[in-house]
């Protein structure tokens, strides 16, 4: 597990981190992550389709949120702990994904997967 998904305290383990998502991870985890980002908890909010004033996430919003730590861990491992150089990454537009920004893929399982496959090629240095 990555430096991210440690700091926020979320279960380690496929198992355990589902059975979380199950039963609503808290909303809080917006505003932690956010901290941790410099960025907005609005912001934060925004990428992951969570309800304001949401006490709990939806497991929709919950799966997101997941999915989001991984790529951010994995793209902080990439840019070897550059926060800057990782948010970039994640909300430019990106050729390889058609003019998308990464974060916006995250809502599903085969987006997430297009860009991990685009960090990967990185990670590889493979032509993106």
């Amino acid at each position: 597990m990555g430096m991210l998904h440690e700091k926020l305290g979320l279960p380690k383990g496929h198992y355990y981190l589902h059975v979380a998502v199950l039963a609503g991870l808290p909303a809080s985890l917006v505003s932690d992550l956010a901290s941790e980002l410099e960025r907005s908890p609005a912001q934060i909010a925004e990428w992951i389709t969570v309800s304001p004033g949401s006490a709990v996430m939806s497991i929709q919003a919950g799966e997101v949120f997941c999915r989001l730590i991984e790529t951010l861990d994995a793209l902080l491992e990439l840019h070897e702990g550059d926060l800057g150089g990782t948010l970039r990454w994640l909300t430019t537009p990106n050729v390889v994904l058609s003019n998308e920004a990464p974060v916006e893929l995250l809502v599903t399982e085969f987006g997430t997967r297009a860009v991990r496959q685009a960090i990967r090629a990185i990670e590889y240095g493979l032509p993106v």
